[in-house]
């Protein structure tokens, strides 16, 4: 990892941060991370995918990974396996894909606070003065961010 990323993980607690050596295809993440929201347990799902890929170098692309991933979270396997071998998360994930291009972005992580837009690992200053800028426009306007869709 290069020594900007790893400042900026270190900033934020992430000791532990490694790049995998490999980018595996996280379509199925993706796919599982939504069909476990639908069972309470998307945020649960969320980390434990984010552990595996950047403090153990796992291949959050293997079903194998992802079995023993929705197991530790108490998401079901079989019906996952049965979602992700139908795809029927694929047009939600998809659809967030393409609600990212719309708004500009390129690559991920993609934030949007308030009305600021931002891409890739920053700095958590950067995060608390995009808040703070939002926070002061909606106390002088709480309708201020009503137009925008929903945060991906």
């Amino acid at each position: 990892m290069s020594p900007h990323l790893q400042a900026i993980a270190d900033d934020a607690g992430l000791t532990k941060m490694q790049r995998p050596d490999r980018r595996p295809n996280s379509l199925k993440a993706l796919q599982a991370t939504e069909h476990a929201k639908g069972q309470g347990k998307g945020d649960e799902m969320r980390d434990a995918l984010y552990k595996a890929y950047w403090e153990e170098k796992r291949d959050v692309g293997e079903w194998s990974v992802l079995e023993e991933i929705a197991t530790a979270v108490g998401v079901e396997w079989p019906g996952l396996k049965l979602a992700l071998e139908t795809n029927l998360y694929l047009d939600t994930v998809m659809e967030d894909f393409q609600d990212g291009l719309d708004n500009g972005f390129q690559g991920i992580p993609a934030f949007i606070i308030g009305d600021v837009k931002f891409t890739g690992a920053q700095p958590m200053e950067v995060f608390r003065q995009v808040a703070d800028r939002a926070v002061g426009i909606l106390e002088a306007d709480p309708k201020a961010f009503e137009k925008i869709r929903r945060v991906l």
